[in-house]
């Protein structure tokens, strides 16, 4: 593995200059995009509805540029409004696309129901990169509507999910955690939960209960309606409230069945580690605030510099593609990673059509940062490699980019294991990694559970009042850290934070999905680091002009979703654990500062 690169130790934390990253006036900027959408989508409309369905093969493609035109543009402003984090931009962005909807609402129906030109029913050879896109299209279109219907929807859009999603936004943003007599953002505070001191985890908890506890019912409100707007276009289209997801995510529903089954395979490992860990730190009552709580000798608390140095070697070490795209980012001043208040408190990337992505995060100076960075970094370079395919053709599907993001973390966290010396720094790393994977996958499943219980209470017509959410959310959690963790009576409004449920439902197995494909990546790495990175650098290359099954299989040799396999390495690595604790490290030493 490269080493470490080396950058200056007063390096600052960095943050984004609006200026630098578009033009202002941004509201001129938002304006101009959405009409250029809105015009060319009128001319679009104008020159194929009604027509493009008998199409000639050879004309095909230059419609499809056309469409793809309109949706960049809207995208592109879309991604200003919400870096910007302004409502008046969202609500003129969610309107031009309610707008475009109904301009274009002829399209993707008269594109599925064309019959594929080419031999064998595909017609890959004459769309080339949108061949991929056309067949997903198709997918989608057995559940169209008539085009009157499709047009009353989409104006309902903002009106319906797209508006709850919305006001979910502003009620997430407006948290407020009092925290040492400064009012911070819950994303600031959350840090807290990992301090090795049981005390300033239980005042973490406690502050951030207390936060939760303000506009409770609103947030219940919106997610009950969220549901409910759900299911209800679901009963229209005559599908179920997880086929668009499916859809997007090109997981066929007995590969997500598979998926899930998999990571029920998990749930006895889990409780096995939070047995072991109650046990390693002396907590009898070990409560749902000491989940996080560190084990071993916790390394000392890093630089933004080091931070950085450790995400650079890493992805020099997985390919010099992958390095050279990370300076990138990090030379053209894409990354926020300053902690404010009101700033979302889950880190993320955004992708914007034709220019450089962009990643925000929290940088607290803690270990773990290190590998929140580099998972967005992955992000980042999947977004900037798949963007040489056109538009329809880069966007990775979900659970492919997650699962590309894990797997650069996974790398990371290698890296530290092999780098520590000190039995009990390596045991804090390990089951720090062991942890982070449990909760991709154990935790996200439980959560994806927790959908589809509010799903099926709402179908069935019962009441989705506060109290039915915040019991069920207590019933999936039980379930998933089983007798070792006990759940506070505050924990019952921890679902109400987390922005996946009202913003992009049915998103959570994507995170299943990926931390299992990504260990499966990393064992193809493990056992060949010199060629795997040219592999996989020219697998994302291709963006999404092929499923993630079939993408996964180009790296994997053909065994793509071999999730029971990596379901066998979380159980090697928690013997891994097991046996580092029994051999090398002193009772005294795992439990630290953690006792109660």
């Amino acid at each position: 593995m490269s080493e470490r690169r080396d950058l200056p130790p007063d390096l600052p934390v960095p943050h984004w200059e609006m200026p630098t990253l578009f033009p202002e006036p941004h509201s001129r900027l938002v304006e101009e995009l959405l009409n250029e959408a809105l015009t060319e989508a009128r001319e679009t409309a104008e020159a194929y509805a009604g027509s493009l369905t008998d199409l000639d093969p050879v004309s095909l493609p230059a419609a499809i540029r056309r469409y793809e035109r309109c949706v960049a543009r809207a995208q592109e402003a879309s991604c200003y409004a919400e870096l910007l984090q302004s409502d008046p931009l969202t609500a003129r962005c969610d309107r031009a696309w309610a707008e475009l909807a109904s301009e274009l609402a002829f399209f993707e129906p008269e594109l599925g129901a064309r019959k594929p030109d080419g031999p064998g029913g595909t017609d890959r050879e004459g769309l080339g990169p949108y061949a991929h896109f056309v067949a997903k299209v198709r997918t989608a279109h057995a559940r169209h509507l008539p085009e009157a219907q499709e047009t009353v929807l989409a104006h309902l859009l903002p009106t319906g999910g797209e508006g709850w999603a919305r006001l979910a936004q502003q009620l997430l943003r407006s948290l407020s955690v009092d925290a040492d007599g400064a009012s911070r953002s819950i994303g600031e505070v959350l840090p807290g939960l990992y301090d090795a001191e049981r005390d300033a985890r239980r005042t973490t908890h406690a502050a951030v209960s207390r936060a939760l506890a303000g506009q409770a019912g609103l947030r219940a409100f919106t997610l009950a309606m969220t549901v409910t707007d759900g299911e209800t276009r679901a009963g229209i289209r005559g599908t179920d409230w997880l086929h668009e997801r499916r859809v997007l995510d090109q997981v066929p529903q007995a590969e997500l069945d598979e998926l899930l089954a998999a990571s029920e395979e998990c749930l006895p490992l889990i409780h096995s580690y939070y047995l072991l860990k109650r046990e390693l730190l002396g907590i009898d009552d070990f409560a749902d605030y000491d989940r996080y709580a560190p084990v071993g000798s916790p390394s000392p608390e890093i630089t933004w510099a080091e931070a950085l140095g450790v995400a650079l070697s890493v992805m020099e070490a997985i390919s010099p593609v992958f390095a050279e795209l990370s300076l990138k980012m990090i030379d053209n001043g894409r990354i926020d990673a300053v902690p404010r208040p009101g700033k979302r408190q889950s880190a993320y990337t955004q992708s914007i059509p034709g220019q450089l992505p962009c990643i925000s995060m929290i940088f607290s100076g803690k270990p773990r940062d290190v590998l929140t960075l580099t998972h967005e970094l992955g992000h980042a370079v999947h977004i900037q490699l798949a963007a040489g395919q056109p538009y329809l053709a880069a966007t990775p599907a979900p659970v492919m980019a997650e699962t590309v993001a894990l797997f650069c973390e996974a790398v990371a966290v290698r890296r530290l294991l092999a780098e520590a010396t000190d039995p009990a720094v390596r045991l804090a790393w390990l089951a720090r990694w062991l942890e982070d994977q449990m909760v991709a996958i154990g935790r996200h499943a439980a959560l994806h559970a927790f959908e589809v219980a509010l799903h099926d209470r709402a179908r069935a017509g019962a009441a989705l009042e506060p109290e039915h959410i915040d019991a069920l959310w207590c019933e999936g959690q039980r379930r998933l850290y089983g007798p070792a963790v006990r759940l506070t009576g505050e924990y019952r409004l921890w679902w109400s934070y987390l922005g996946s449920l009202f913003t992009s439902p049915g998103s959570n197995y994507a995170y299943v999905y990926g931390q299992l494909s990504a260990l499966t990546l990393l064992s193809r790495f493990e056992a060949d680091p010199r060629g795997f990175g040219g592999r996989l650098t020219a697998m994302l290359r291709l963006g999404d002009t092929r499923s993630p099954a079939a993408l996964l299989a180009l790296v994997t040799g053909g065994q793509a979703g071999a999730w029971r396999g990596a379901v066998s390495h979380l159980a090697l690595t928690l013997e891994e654990l097991r046996s580092l604790t029994d051999l090398h490290v002193p009772r005294s030493a795992v439990r630290g500062m953690s006792e109660p």
